[in-house]
């Protein structure tokens, strides 16, 4: 009978037991027995794919992978204690995909010659400040860390000139922002080296998103209260600058925030014509002349927010004319930074 195993995509294990239960790759809670038979079968058959596999003991990869290989890739594999793949030179492409790592992770003072895979792998929250590939010389074309959960520090790695380092998905709970700010920070400096414009953008982002902004560096409390209020406006209104179409839809917002408020103070045209919502006599209103009249007050909001100013409305009483004045301020900033945004996606 073949070994019962079966992965969360339902494919089987084909090896064959005599029991009928799991065989020894798939087996937890296995005897001393068993582990050295776990790691004897590996070497024996040279394996190559590890699908699945339980290492239940201290994982060494100079000892267990003596033989030469295509390619390693291991998925949905649960490494219950040390897995260690320093002082190693990984010579062919290498994935690690769903993989569970319980205990001490390391891939110090490697080199890492080929395309590199890490894919929806679990970290211990206590190697979470290990610096897990350092002194790890990474030499391969592709570098790829995407959705990791808890993904250690990267600082002390090197990267070659010519490796694309790819950083996506992997966040960070408040406690560990510092950690995040970090592995963005070195994803930042590999693609400005490499010219990878195409995710520059992303990394300045989570960069700064980690970026924690501590009251002991600030000497007032309305300093850090300042640049509290100033950091969360930069990242929510325009993602620190790299998420124009979020910019864009609260320029929208704004300008129709404004007309909604001017529809209750009124406007004149220059005909003479005073447009404005009364609200004691709403229900005399039909939808379609709710629609036409914000219609008007949105154009104006427009032209103010824009600073063009035609002249063929003027806002009615001193309230209006502040409001108008302070949605002209507001336009005047957010233009400023949306052209300075346009131009330096364009130099990019």
């Amino acid at each position: 009978m073949n070994c019962k195993w079966k992965s969360k995509n339902n494919t089987s294990c084909n090896r064959h037991i005599k029991d009928g239960h799991t065989c020894v790759f798939h087996k937890n809670n296995k005897n001393k027995r068993e582990n050295i038979l776990f790691n004897h079968y590996i070497k024996k058959e040279k394996i190559t794919y590890f699908l699945g596999f339980m290492f239940e003991e201290d994982f060494d990869i100079k000892e267990t992978v003596n033989y030469k290989y295509k390619y390693l890739k291991f998925e949905d594999c649960t490494f219950y204690k040390k897995a260690n793949f320093s002082n190693f030179s990984f010579e062919r492409d290498i994935e690690f995909l769903n993989c569970k790592f319980l205990d001490e992770t390391s891939f110090c003072n490697s080199d890492i010659n080929s395309n590199f895979v890490m894919n929806g792998n679990y970290f211990n929250k206590n190697i979470i400040n290990n610096k897990i590939f350092k002194n790890s010389d990474i030499k391969g074309q592709s570098f790829k860390l995407i959705g990791n959960s808890n993904l250690p520090r990267l600082d002390g790695i090197s990267f070659s000139k010519e490796t694309k380092f790819t950083l996506r998905d992997c966040h960070y709970i408040k406690s560990y922002n510092y950690i995040g700010k970090i592995n963005y920070t070195i994803a930042e400096i590999q693609a400005e080296k490499i010219h990878d414009d195409k995710n520059i953008g992303y990394y300045i982002y989570y960069e700064r998103k980690y970026n924690t902004i501590n009251r002991d560096d600030f000497k007032s409390y309305g300093e850090y209260l300042i640049s509290k209020v100033l950091n969360y406006v930069a990242r929510e209104l325009m993602g620190y600058g790299e998420h124009l179409s979020k910019f864009f839809f609260y320029i929208i917002c704004i300008i129709s925030g404004f007309a909604l408020i001017y529809m209750f103070i009124g406007i004149t045209t220059l005909s003479g014509e005073m447009i404005k919502l009364d609200l004691k006599n709403i229900n005399s209103y039909s939808i379609s002349q709710i629609i036409k009249m914000y219609i008007e007050f949105w154009y104006f909001s427009v032209i103010t927010f824009s600073t063009v100013g035609f002249g063929d409305m003027i806002i009615n009483g001193i309230i209006g004319k502040i409001l108008v004045c302070f949605e002209v301020f507001i336009g005047i900033t957010i233009q400023s930074t949306w052209a300075a945004l346009i131009i330096k996606r364009m130099f990019r």
